[in-house]
């Protein structure tokens, strides 16, 4: 019975494809969803629900709301994600909510139903949800900066999560006094508290979460605390701050996190659960999580996104390993130092001797921005580029820093001006700490490649020929089994991030 019913249908499956080839007008349409938003050209989404998903997905750039109705209603698609600015402002073109949305008020996801009206869902907060152990929040204090969609969305996940108090801190005092107006006056209504940042109420938060797209790709190196001169020091009580975007995998904010010693998590952890749960909800699937799929496609996403760096002392082998890695990993290796010598015509000596060490440094620093706003590559930077403290936001923003630590005896200072000048060991003591701070892997090379004894038979006579060539292999052999090793913990790294952003903090 079971192989007549798959005949009859694998008939039925070729007669409509006649029909369709035929210009009958019978075909099979595929399922087709999108994402709306202001900005949406550097968003991940497509390739995620690429990876998770096998159905087709469109990015909708939408600069004018006023068409968010109609863009909603297209023929064609089944549903779609929504993204700022208009989580809140999509509910007035949907006919129904699902009960979170009602009680967020701000909908990240439609879908299309068979009567063809459209319901509004938020997964958003289901992915929040998924980046903490529930003890890691109960209890706590949260403070979440901003007040559009995606804060909603935080109000109610740590809610949910049982945070003691939470608030919301909005960049303009007369908009957190009418929110707070608001929420007065309508107790259904009521999720948080507003303060506006100077205000000191919110600073003692255990937890902060930046729900703002401040330092959002491409307008990286910013936090939404600088405007107001707010420092990680005044806020003492702070234990985890998490910031929702993605791109830059390490905005300035978490960076500035770090510095002052709090936990720090991004945002491609939600991207991902938010996406599954919203493919759940298209598809008509139980929402159940799946941890395999997720953590599988966070490393996809991560190895892709994240450049491999390498910094040190001038003459620690970080150009010849680094090339090598690159050739490991098929990816693209650059030398910062050979690409400023490039682009001006002359050696790194030279433009020193010409223009200074200062005129040189901004030469490396516009040289770091311009291809470290890149992603899936090698990339060694010169010995110094660490001194200036933009320089270490930029080169940490999308990479993971791999220290190569050489004893200062074996580092090559030949052609290296700054080397022989102060010394091997002075610019040692007045660096170290700086690549140690910028470091996410430490890695020790004390190897002289080539220098291992190699097997040959004593009373064998070698011409010159044949030794050079000898020595010139193995030296490639030992700087090549040394880059794998470099690799490795490359990939390493971004498993242990897998398993902390997945499984959330605490699990």
């Amino acid at each position: 019975m079971r192989n007549s019913v798959e005949a009859d249908l694998m008939k039925l499956l070729a007669a409509l494809g006649e029909k369709q080839a035929s210009g009958q007008g019978v075909f099979i349409e595929e399922k087709k969803y999108g994402l709306i938003g202001g900005s949406v050209s550097h968003s991940l989404s497509k390739k995620l629900h690429g990876l998770i998903g096998g159905y087709e997905y469109k990015l909708i750039e939408l600069r004018d709301s006023s068409r968010l109705g109609e863009v909603l209603h297209m023929a064609g698609f089944y549903g779609f994600n929504i993204t700022n600015p208009y989580k809140e402002i999509a509910i007035e073109h949907l006919d129904e909510l699902s009960e979170e949305a009602l009680a967020i008020q701000a909908v990240n996801t439609v879908k299309v139903m068979p009567d063809g009206k459209l319901k509004g869902f938020n997964t958003d907060y289901l992915g929040l949800m998924k980046l903490f152990k529930t003890e890691a929040v109960t209890g706590k204090k949260v403070a979440i900066l901003g007040t559009g969609g995606a804060s909603l969305s935080a109000v109610y996940a740590m809610k949910k999560l049982g945070a003691d108090e939470i608030i919301r801190v909005s960049r303009s005092r007369d908009k957190a006094d009418s929110l707070v107006q608001v929420e007065k006056i309508d107790n259904s209504q009521k999720l948080s508290k507003i303060y506006n940042y100077e205000d000191s109420d919110w600073r003692d938060a255990e937890i902060i979460i930046n729900a703002t797209p401040v330092g959002m790709f491409p307008d990286n190196g910013k936090s939404p605390l600088d405007t107001y001169d707010i420092n990680w020091e005044c806020l003492k009580q702070t234990e985890m701050a998490v910031d929702l975007i993605y791109n830059p995998h390490r905005t300035k904010f978490m960076q500035d996190a770090e510095l002052a010693g709090v936990k720090t998590i991004g945002g491609l952890g939600m991207l991902i659960w938010q996406g599954i749960y919203a493919r759940d909800i298209w598809e008509g699937r139980d929402m159940e999580p799946d941890y395999s799929l997720a953590a599988s496609v966070m490393e996809r996403l991560l190895r892709e996104q994240l450049n491999l760096v390498t910094v040190g002392m001038p003459g620690s082998g970080k150009s010849s390993i680094s090339r090598q890695v690159a050739l490991a990993m098929k990816r693209k290796f650059i030398d910062i130092d050979r690409a400023v010598a490039h682009e001006e015509g002359c050696a790194i000596n030279q433009i020193i001797e010409k223009s200074g060490v200062e005129a040189f440094r901004n030469l490396e620093s516009k040289k770091l921005r311009e291809v470290c706003a890149r992603n899936h590559q090698v990339i060694a930077t010169g010995g110094g580029s660490i001194l200036k403290e933009t320089n270490r936001e930029i080169i940490r923003e999308n990479s993971l820093v791999i220290y190569i630590d050489r004893p200062t005896k074996l580092l090559a200072t030949k052609n290296r001006p700054l080397s022989q000048g102060k010394g091997v060991y002075n610019l040692y003591r007045e660096r170290a700490n700086l690549y140690h701070g910028i470091a996410d892997i430490k890695v020790n090379n004390k190897y002289r490649f080539g220098r291992e004894k190699r097997m040959a038979d004593e009373h064998v006579a070698f011409n010159k020929k044949r030794e050079v060539d000898s020595k010139q292999s193995q030296y490639m052999r030992d700087i090549r089994r040394f880059a794998r090793s470099v690799a490795k913990r490359y990939k390493l790294h971004i498993r242990h991030i897998v398993e902390r952003d997945i499984y959330g903090i605490g699990r």
